[in-house]
């Protein structure tokens, strides 16, 4: 698999009109909804990826979260 720098490498090879139509393409892989299994709700790809980021810091000891007493203020 690329690696970042590799991909942004080529990225700035190609031609504006192909980093426009790109960028446009990246957006909507970004902006993708998820419907959750079992209910009518629908999360976004960007709203998963920051839970997971969220979980991932709270586990890593980086995130805390809050105290019951924050939770009920």
């Amino acid at each position: 698999m690329p690696t970042y720098n590799e991909v942004l490498t080529q990225v700035q090879r190609l031609a504006l009109s192909d980093q426009l139509r790109l960028l446009e393409e990246l957006r909507k892989i970004i902006h993708q909804e998820v419907e959750v299994e079992g209910d009518d709700e629908v999360v976004s790809v960007q709203e998963i990826a920051e839970s997971q980021a969220a979980l991932a810091d709270y586990f890593a000891g980086r995130d805390r979260g809050i105290s019951s007493k924050e939770l009920k203020l």
